[in-house]
């Protein structure tokens, strides 16, 4: 099996990217696989963390790339310390602060592109603009486009249940993870611990954020499978053709369906925890914990996912 590649990325602080990788690699490492950090930002937020947090078996590295130098230098640089770390690792995790010296070619190097984003109209509008100068590495036919994972992050309890995400259109296709909640109780894991041990509501919630990432690559690797069956079985040139036509549109209904695949995953584990408050507590109040655990998919995530569709 071949390294899992993802970057974490956006073009703005403070959305919870470095929160995202270095959690996303404790995580993917106590499932097991072997992992590698590379931080390529200038502050090394997610290289300290797991630096200073204990030690999980996470191999870290911080390599800043030289952007003021331009051309192709970053890229270059990049690819080297991404294809160093996949030769002995299952699956290596970039965090990078997206920047227009960056070529977007780089993308094409990574599996899985993360991009963690908060929940307000304008954090959203940002969002789209960076996915919309970067859809031709998404809907790219001529290389395979890694898959795209949009996260919304320091999600608000309130914000569950707001409208104000309906207005938003996102130009590409993409899959669309579990929120992950804001909370005192992550700031204070800065460093510290990680937010899968959280014993709240923002540590499942990152569990849950966890679990789509494993689905997303499980889906990701099931596609490549079947691409590598269906080209050894075509032998001439006419049935190579019709293969790559039936592939590039599975691939692109695939993308599409694939946001239910994850959402309706995550649906199906909150049905019964629902209907488990609803018949044993139907006058009570419900911790918060079990309020968020019960109330299924968010309606502005829906929203979020069809405003894909809708385009």
């Amino acid at each position: 099996m071949s390294t899992f590649k993802i970057l974490v990325t956006s073009q703005k602080g403070g959305v919870g990217k470095s929160t995202v990788s270095a959690n996303l690699a404790a995580y993917l490492r106590r499932q097991g696989k072997s992992v590698t950090l590379i931080d390529f930002d200038t502050h090394g937020s997610s290289s300290t963390w797991l630096t200073r947090a204990p030690n999980i078996g996470v191999v870290v590295q911080h390599h800043i790339l030289p952007l003021d130098q331009g051309g192709n230098r970053p890229i270059l640089d990049a690819r080297l310390h991404l294809r160093r770390a996949a030769s002995s690792t299952e699956v290596v995790i970039c965090d990078l602060t997206w920047t227009d010296s960056i070529a977007g070619e780089l993308m094409f190097e990574y599996d899985l592109v993360i991009v963690p984003t908060s929940v307000s109209e304008i954090e959203l509008a940002a969002t789209s603009g960076f996915l919309s100068r970067h859809r031709w590495v998404f809907d790219s036919a001529i290389h395979t486009p890694p898959t795209l994972l949009v996260c919304p992050t320091r999600v608000q309890p309130e914000q569950l249940q707001s409208d104000v995400f309906s207005k938003q259109r996102f130009p590409v296709s993409f899959m669309l993870a579990p929120p992950v909640l804001e909370a005192q109780s992550a700031r204070e894991m800065f460093e510290r611990g990680y937010l899968m041990d959280l014993p709240d509501a923002c540590g499942a919630s990152f569990n849950e954020f966890g679990q789509a990432v494993c689905a997303a690559r499980e889906m990701r690797e099931s596609a490549h499978s079947m691409r590598q069956t269906t080209q050894a079985r075509t032998t001439s040139p006419a049935a190579r053709g019709a293969a790559v036509n039936r592939h590039n549109v599975l691939a692109n209904s695939s993308t599409l369906s694939s946001q239910y695949s994850i959402l309706g995953r995550h649906r199906m584990q909150k049905v019964r925890p629902e209907e488990m408050v609803n018949k044993s507590a139907p006058h009570m109040g419900a911790p918060e914990s079990t309020q968020i655990a019960s109330m299924g998919i968010p309606q502005f995530l829906k929203r979020m996912s069809m405003g894909v569709l809708n385009k």
